[in-house]
């Protein structure tokens, strides 16, 4: 597990977790993925976590087809490369997916690795706990743990049942992101610590954050699941100031693919 750590200037930050991509895949709807990164690159308050499978790499031996992807995997690489460029310097780190970790297995390289050194942004291996601070008045700090997720299910309840299961690892900490599953979700987690003179609450959130796959033609649909969500999340980190009660923020919303 590695660690992270970043100041920001303001008092809040808007968190955007980018993984699913599944570039490469003919389901990956593109101009969405353009889209959110417009928006990353147009939000002068924006960072961005890669979160693993940006890309399809389906090779011999995969449940991924081969034959299927539209472009081989050195392509698909060199293209993430190229569409996160114009965002780099709000990336705060990168961390693998299972798609990515066919690669690792077979002749031990990790294309997330490769993909965070031409961008110049760390690559914090299979999970990371960050320590993000705002600048506020205390509490300021939000601890979060990233990692791409494993598991799931069909039904919405086994997806985020799975992601759930990082809380047995990172139990007190204010935000957990995966991904994996194809889905968003917030699910609010609540605990409580004995202080010198009282009971205090602690409240955090489990996030899953989407994907960028379609359902027509997809691997989805071939083995009669369920089709994935084609939305991305963001989150604001606001931080609070002295007092009785912890009032910092976490502001979630969805981003969905524009109508044209």
């Amino acid at each position: 597990m590695e660690f992270f750590k970043k100041k920001f200037d303001n008092s809040f930050f808007d968190l955007y977790p980018i993984g699913d991509l599944h570039f490469g895949s003919r389901q990956c709807n593109e101009k969405f993925v353009r889209q959110v990164v417009n928006e990353v690159k147009d939000n002068e308050h924006a960072a961005w976590v890669g979160m693993g499978d940006l890309m399809e790499n389906a090779i011999i031996g995969s449940k991924s087809d081969v034959y299927m992807q539209t472009l081989p995997p050195k392509e698909q690489m060199e293209y993430i490369v190229e569409l996160l460029y114009p965002i780099k310097d709000k990336g705060l780190f990168i961390i693998p997916g299972n798609h990515e970790s066919r690669t690792h297995r077979l002749v031990g390289l990790i294309p997330e690795q490769y993909i965070a050194y031409q961008l110049d942004i760390p690559f914090k291996g299979y999970s990371c706990f960050a320590n993000l601070q705002v600048a506020s008045k205390n509490p300021n700090t939000f601890m979060c743990y990233f990692h791409h997720g494993s598991g799931g299910g069909y039904t919405k309840g086994g997806k985020v049942n799975a992601a759930g299961k990082l809380r047995l690892i990172a139990p007190t900490a204010d935000a957990i992101f995966s991904g994996h599953t194809h889905t968003t979700s917030r699910m609010p987690v609540t605990w409580y610590d004995s202080g010198r003179r009282k009971v205090i609450k602690h409240v955090g959130y489990d996030y899953i954050i989407g994907s960028a796959l379609e359902y027509d033609g997809s691997y989805a649909e071939e083995k009669a699941k369920p089709s994935a969500t084609v939305e991305f999340i963001r989150v604001r980190f606001m931080g609070g100031s002295t007092g009785k009660y912890d009032n910092r923020k976490q502001i979630y919303s969805v981003i969905t693919p524009e109508v044209t």
